[in-house]
């Protein structure tokens, strides 16, 4: 890891656990339109570099933006930002 700039989706320094805060930030991306709608995510070892985090982190995080309806997984395609609804 490369000190705070590895931690740059936690820019407020908020507690909690790492894949839950890189979630939110994940989901602000979408939010703001940097993903949009339809776009493919980053691979999970593109994503795990780029955030100096473990592979299983953004399992968990990208895991949880399925939970919420945000992106889907197609396999061996990559994962896509969902249609909002």
């Amino acid at each position: 890891m490369n000190g705070p700039e590895s931690k740059k989706y936690n820019p407020e320094n908020k507690t909690g656990y790492e894949y839950v805060l890189l979630a939110d930030h994940m989901a602000e991306l979408i939010d703001r339109g940097e993903w949009p709608v339809g776009s493919r995510l980053p691979g999970e070892r593109s994503l795990s570099a780029e955030y100096g985090v473990a592979l299983d982190t953004i399992r968990k995080a990208t895991q949880i933006l399925r939970d919420r309806g945000l992106v889907q997984t197609l396999r061996s395609k990559g994962t896509f930002v969902a249609a909002r609804h």
